[in-house]
């Protein structure tokens, strides 16, 4: 009988706490988890360099994400956004090397075109695919800590990123002007440079060059035809006919449509107009005029 007392008195303390703890874990399957805790952004603009004075012996540039990994040896030092060539004027990929190092250059290609006043008519302006207006003057885009990749002009140098990870040069690799010292100070002639990501391979860029190079041609040419045939409208435009009446009949003027009598027309007279007749000229009287006879 004591038993089934006890039992009974278990009974009744353990089944409302069963009870509360089941009520619990259904209340926390209902109930959405907690967001997790963001993640800090690996890289921050405009890059990072730990190398000290140790050199850089090579590079590594993804045109995907836009960012060049700096090492020594098998060590990474430091690492750039950068900003390689948008897809109609895309950064080659492949192996390459620095050919040359040049602190202050210049573009020979582009840059912004002024007219003779000078003001900016092009702001995107390439040699040998645009035209300057006549007296017109270029500009060379500045292209500071440049580091040549290839044979026809494709390097690395301080240059505009308007959206860190995205495309934004005509082919080069533009770096933010913090970094490029940086790098142009660690490398040395001969490092080596891999550009890897989505791209056309050296070979291919090449012939695409070539191609856009005769478009060019073809669109100077047009521009050129264009600008003159201007110049000869505005010409004909400020030129009399032969035979239109304000001007001399049949193209040449005769001393009968000027001065018929030596003089000239009335002012304000159309041409063509007669002449007026000359004046009379009578013989100017003596200054002392002899008296007359006496009678």
């Amino acid at each position: 009988m004591k038993f089934k007392t006890s039992l009974t008195l278990t009974r009744a303390v353990l089944l409302p706490s069963m009870v509360l703890l089941a009520s619990c874990q259904l209340f926390r399957k209902k109930t959405p988890a907690p967001p997790p805790e963001p993640v800090k952004a690996e890289w921050k603009y405009p890059g990072e360099w730990t190398g000290g004075d140790k050199p850089i012996t090579r590079m590594v540039m993804n045109v995907d994400v836009q960012r060049v990994t700096l090492y020594n040896g098998n060590d990474v030092v430091g690492w750039t956004y950068c900003a390689s060539g948008i897809p109609s004027f895309p950064t080659p990929t492949g192996e390459f090397k620095v050919l040359e190092k040049i602190k202050d250059k210049v573009s020979n290609l582009y840059g912004k075109g002024f007219d003779k006043s000078g003001k900016l008519v092009n702001s995107d302006f390439k040699q040998g695919r645009d035209l300057l207006p006549e007296g017109g003057h270029f500009e060379a885009a500045k292209m500071t800590y440049f580091m040549r990749l290839t044979g026809d002009g494709v390097g690395m140098h301080i240059g505009p990123i308007p959206k860190p990870g995205r495309r934004a040069s005509h082919g080069c690799i533009r770096l933010p002007s913090k970094m490029a010292p940086i790098l142009f100070e660690h490398t040395a002639v001969g490092t080596p440079v891999t550009i890897t990501g989505s791209g056309p391979d050296y070979q291919t860029y090449l012939k695409q060059s070539a191609d856009k190079a005769k478009a060019n041609s073809a669109k100077l040419a047009a521009s050129k035809k264009k600008a003159a045939e201007a110049a000869a409208a505005a010409t004909a435009a400020t030129t009399l006919a032969p035979d239109d009446p304000n001007g001399p009949k049949g193209g040449v003027t005769t001393p009968a449509e000027t001065t018929p009598t030596g003089t000239t027309p009335p002012l304000g007279a159309p041409p063509g107009t007669p002449a007026s007749p000359p004046l009379e000229v009578k013989p100017a009287e003596p200054a002392n005029p002899t008296p007359p006879a006496n009678n």
